[in-house]
């Protein structure tokens, strides 16, 4: 596998931190004391095992779960601990891995919607919805309805509804999850134009392929816990991380530890 050069990783102040977060659910502790940040402009990458605790902390970093400990932080905000549409409007956006569009809806009324959360009126919202259109390059799918889409296309269109949010920070889960091949480049090329254009973006990934073309840094997460971070081609041939999530095929194809 010929694993493309990225960009070297932003190296200004955090626009987002995370101190110690810690989740836990009665007596299981889903997210252990993790720690890291993201600089403007970045894009990180989140990889681990089934049940490693990585959509529990986008959860926590979005809003939709309240740490039991620990702290987040958005440029000067704190924003651990407050509800999901305060932290939507203070720049956090996401996508799930399972889609979730009001179906019935046209493209152009889901993301509309979604713009209304930040938007003064419905002319702003409905305005803002055909900037992300021109963006996304997905003007002719504005009147379709939602639900008669193919996946890869209903991918899309939750992007555009986090985009119509205009975030600080933009949160990815799985977003290539039941896609083919053609329709995951298609996608990847999309994080890429928003990368390029400064948006600072958290991805959750299984396809490694993804990981290692957009990724400026991955973290590594087990059983809750930070278990590595770093350049991608660095993590993928740590022992720890080989042993914990890739197999020993992954010192194969990413090559021997030095």
């Amino acid at each position: 596998m010929t694993t493309p050069a990225v960009p070297v990783a932003p190296t200004g102040a955090p626009l987002l931190q995370v101190d110690e977060l810690t989740v836990r659910f009665g007596g299981l502790v889903a997210v252990n004391a993790v720690s890291f940040s993201v600089a403007e402009g970045e894009l990180l990458g989140i990889i681990g095992p089934n049940g490693a605790g990585k959509t529990t902390s986008f959860n926590a970093v979005a809003g939709a779960v309240r740490p039991t400990s620990g702290t987040i932080t958005l440029g000067e905000t704190v924003v651990s601990g407050l509800p999901p549409e305060r932290v939507a409007r203070l720049g956090i956006a996401r996508t799930f891995q399972a889609v979730r569009l009001f179906r019935a809806m046209s493209v152009a009324e889901n993301v509309t919607l979604a713009a209304s959360t930040v938007c003064r009126s419905l002319t702003a919202a409905a305005r803002r919805a055909d900037e992300v259109a021109e963006l996304l390059s997905m003007g002719s799918l504005m009147n379709a309805e939602v639900g008669a889409l193919p996946l890869a296309d209903q991918k899309r269109v939750e992007i555009a509804r986090a985009l119509a949010l205009r975030p600080r920070l933009l949160l990815l889960d799985e977003m290539m999850s039941g896609l083919n091949q053609e329709e995951t480049l298609d996608i990847i090329g999309v994080v890429r134009q928003l990368g390029a254009q400064g948006l600072t973006i958290i991805v959750i990934e299984h396809v490694l392929k993804v990981i290692m073309e957009l990724s400026h840094r991955v973290l590594v997460l087990d059983h809750g816990a930070l278990i590595a971070q770093g350049a991608p081609r660095e993590v993928m041939r740590d022992p720890q991380v080989v042993a914990a999530y890739l197999g020993p095929q992954a010192a194969r194809t990413f090559g021997e530890p030095s």
